[in-house]
């Protein structure tokens, strides 16, 4: 969605893009259910730019949105900046359009992108893994505790060798899923494979 705009991410006007122009976007539609949005309180919103992904975690109820980034505690540059100024908007404005038009005052001001001090990376290429697994672990309903030090989420540092682990699985889940239409084709050329060379651990179905 960014790179479509081009990083013109701001109006004539100086006023970010309306989420209007996203919804003639019919590649971004399919993103966009209105019951799923009602019937949730949080959203996650998996970014990426730069060959980086991080993720907002919106609070639908109390109107927070947080960044969760394995590179960055506070915006790494006045891009991402203008940029995070950018997605609140289009997130406060798809709550507006689809979630709970009623909750929000005239004149209120947009979401604004609160950083969590959360633990990095240890290499260059292993940000989309964090992603996931934080999807999968995060429990957004004490972010904003963390956030202001009342409290401490329980994301422990990642090993290198545990972030191998992880993507292991995450390979293994993506291969066997069965909304995976090369699954059965996947199976058969794993066992061929395995049963050619009958060493232990390939003996293994889990394998």
């Amino acid at each position: 969605m960014f790179e479509k705009y081009e990083h013109k991410w701001l109006d004539d006007k100086k006023k970010p893009q309306d989420i209007r122009t996203l919804l003639n976007h019919k590649e971004f539609l399919s993103y966009l259910d209105k019951d799923k949005l009602q019937s949730h309180r949080f959203l996650f919103a998996p970014t990426l730019f730069a060959r980086h992904w991080w993720l907002y975690v919106l609070d639908v109820e109390k109107k927070y949105l947080f960044v969760l980034d394995s590179k960055n505690v506070v915006s790494p540059s006045p891009e991402r900046t203008q940029m995070g100024r950018f997605g609140s908007n289009i997130l406060d404005q798809l709550l507006r359009w689809a979630v709970r038009p009623s909750m929000f005052k005239k004149g209120q001001t947009s979401l604004l992108p609160m950083y969590m001090n959360i633990p990095q990376q240890p290499n260059e290429y292993d940000c989309a893994v964090f992603v996931m697994k934080w999807m999968e672990e995060v429990d957004p309903t004490i972010v904003k505790e963390c956030h202001d030090g009342t409290r401490r989420h329980n994301i422990q540092p990642w090993t290198a060798a545990e972030l191998e682990k992880f993507k292991k699985k995450i390979i293994s889940n993506i291969l066997l899923s069965p909304e995976n239409t090369m699954r059965l084709d996947v199976i058969t050329e794993v066992n061929e494979i395995r049963l050619s060379r009958p060493a232990a651990p390939l003996r293994s179905p889990f394998t």
